[in-house]
């Protein structure tokens, strides 16, 4: 299967960095929230001496060619070694930025759970990182808390071998489409670049007529013409059969379709399938930074469900801004949908994995197909009313549904996912507590009443004293509040440290993997460290099977939700 990005994964740990981490013994746990270095220097000659002594105590066995010293909310205080040809800029013009800078944005998530176990291990285990460097080069990167006060991080980035088992073209799994598009805002923002999309049309019917083998090896061959995209270049499998591709130079893409053909022409599979693909250029233009990265969102959402015909008919030859202009002809019908309720509500129960007992039932959005609606799958509701600005508007109505759910169920306990991009908005705050405190009495009141909110991240969160004030507001009047798909993303680990959060809902891929070995196993049992030292309760999603519910109760996880427990449906006691 593709991997994550289409480069082989290395696997070894450099001993000297792992014993560059037990060279400084971890200290106690820190606050959640340590006080930055940067004017927290040390104030005497004697202090700094000390310090200094302590940093070439972490480093002395570093086998790096990057070293950092960051206060423990990742800014970078101090930088030496071979930044230049790295990243093309000297040491000392990454001090001031964050840790988070120098990597990937498909990676950012692990580093920032990484991060965020810091207070609670005192440590960053070796672990392989893409960095954000032209290359997207993969290194080994690892940490020690030193202590303060004030605390802080001294890290090593350096070099890892290449694992010799990989065959050309190995790879690991499908990448989850919502990183891709945040290494394509990433590669958007330095105004440059353009994002590719190729699928293979027709893989259905080269699954069902030719052998196992012959379809291993079609997968391979294509593998390693998408590993070699180019210098800098990058692809992903997004899902089956269908690659982004980011970084290409010009006449790139059409090179790959046309090689990708070739293949296919030298195989059983020449009369079976096509090759077909399509580019949209990653500017902005006059577009503000956040609708622009909501417009690639919802290209690469297109694209991931119905391939490169789709993307085509968004207007993608026109870039994001024709995408965005054709978007907003259907942004009316769209609005009205919501504002007439043209959709539907599915409930489904989120159980303890202590007794199986109902915990309460998530509120999942179903699309009623109407005449003039002009999008219909779920996902392409929700992507498509964020990319025109309707996020307030869908997560309102979406709101006011499940509160006359709730009215006719008066056992239940009701879910809600609301965006970040609602939770930051003064205006869709007013218009929710005016709601919330007409139905107070069928919602219920402090601790915890019969309405939870999830915050989907979907959206980051730009003004996060708007949200935190958001959800303090919720949580006083008994709503609490839940992190969704933890994991997925790195802004969820932010969220978490700055935000009071009562559940956080593991994401189903950690879940799945979870069962496949210690590593996976162990990624989700940090989360469940982190989230239990915030004060919150987990979830695991996406549970399908008893050996995932075992295991996740196993690591501690309290409540489950999936197939196992009951598909969505009617919400159970309601009154007709």
């Amino acid at each position: 299967m593709f991997g994550k990005l289409v480069r082989r994964a290395a696997r070894s740990e450099p001993l000297q960095a792992v014993e560059a981490a037990k060279a400084v013994p971890p200290p106690p746990p820190a606050p959640w929230a340590a006080e930055s270095l940067l004017g927290a220097q040390a104030a005497t000659p004697a202090a700094a001496e000390a310090s200094a002594r302590e940093r070439l105590r972490a480093f002395a066995f570093a086998a790096a060619d990057l070293l950092l010293e960051a206060s423990v909310n990742g800014t970078i205080v101090f930088a030496t070694g071979n930044f230049e040809q790295r990243f093309g800029a000297p040491a000392d013009s990454f001090i001031g930025r964050t840790i988070a800078s120098l990597i990937a944005p498909g990676d950012q998530s692990a580093l920032a759970m990484a991060l965020a176990m810091v207070p609670l291990r005192g440590r960053i285990a070796p672990m392989i990182l893409h960095l954000s460097d032209a290359a997207r080069s993969q290194a080994s990167v690892s940490a020690v808390q030193v202590p303060g006060p004030p605390a802080r991080l001294c890290l090593s980035i350096g070099p890892v071998p290449l694992r010799p088992a990989d065959p050309p073209g190995h790879v690991e799994g499908i990448q989850n489409p919502m990183e891709f598009a945040r290494e394509a805002e990433a590669l958007m923002r330095s105004g440059r670049g353009r994002m590719g999309m190729i699928e293979v049309q027709g893989w259905q019917a080269v699954k069902e007529r030719l052998p196992a083998a012959e379809q291993s090896r079609l997968r391979e061959g294509i593998g390693a013409l998408m590993c070699d995209t180019g210098p800098g270049a990058q692809a992903s499998e997004l899902a089956e059969a269908r690659y982004g591709v980011l970084g290409m130079e010009g006449g790139g893409l059409e090179a790959l379709v046309r090689r990708m053909e070739l293949l296919l022409s030298r195989s059983n599979a020449r009369n079976l399938a096509r090759v077909a693909g399509t580019e949209i250029a990653l500017e902005a233009g006059d577009m503000p930074a956040a609708t622009a990265c909501r417009v690639l969102r919802y290209a690469v959402s297109r694209f991931t469900a119905e391939g490169t015909a789709a993307v085509n008919a968004l207007g993608s030859a026109g870039g994001l801004a024709g995408i965005l202009a054709q978007a907003a002809l259907r942004t009316q019908a769209v609005r009205a949908a919501l504002t007439a309720h043209r959709f539907r509500l599915a409930f489904q129960p989120v159980v303890s994995l202590k007794d199986r007992t109902v915990h309460h039932y998530e509120a999942l959005l179903r699309p009623v197909a109407t005449p003039g609606m002009p999008v219909h799958s779920i996902q392409e509701f929700v992507t498509f009313a964020e990319a025109v600005g309707l996020s307030e508007v869908l997560d309102y109505a979406v709101l006011e549904q499940a509160l006359v759910a709730l009215r006719a169920a008066p056992s239940a306990s009701v879910a809600v996912n609301v965006s970040g991009l609602s939770m930051q908005s003064p205006a869709f705050r007013d218009r929710m507590f005016a709601l919330l405190e007409e139905m107070r009495p069928v919602i219920g009141g402090p601790p915890e009443g019969r309405l939870l909110v999830e915050l989907t991240e979907t959206s980051e969160i730009d003004d996060m004293d708007a949200a935190a004030a958001t959800i303090a507001r919720l949580r006083s009047i008994g709503v609490p509040v839940c992190l969704d798909d933890f994991g997925a993303g790195a802004a969820a680990f932010r969220y978490l440290q700055q935000f009071r959060i009562d559940y956080v809902k593991i994401d189903g891929a950690f879940v799945r993997a979870a069962v496949s070995g210690p590593r996976e196993r162990a990624m989700v049992a940090s989360m469940v460290e982190l989230a239990v030292a915030a004060g919150a309760q987990t979830v695991a999603e996406m549970v399908e099977t008893e050996e995932q519910a075992a295991l996740m109760a196993e690591l501690g996880v309290h409540h489950g939700q999936g197939w196992l427990f009951g598909r969505p449906g009617g919400l159970p006691g309601a009154k007709r």
